[in-house]
């Protein structure tokens, strides 16, 4: 089994990348996985662990 293609993005609201981001979310998008970057205090990360029911 291959790998899929990973995009990697910089948040937009923290400005973490792969290089300054302590945590990441990841989504499967048209055949492929997409990485966003996040500071742990980023209200982005907060809210994706929300969607994901990791946090009430």
């Amino acid at each position: 089994m291959g790998l899929l293609p990973t995009t990697l993005r910089q948040c937009r609201a923290c400005g973490a990348n792969e290089d300054t981001g302590e945590a990441r979310t990841v989504v499967v998008v048209e055949g492929g996985l997409s990485v966003t970057w996040h500071l742990l205090a980023c209200p982005h990360y907060r809210a994706d662990r929300v969607l994901a029911g990791r946090e009430g």
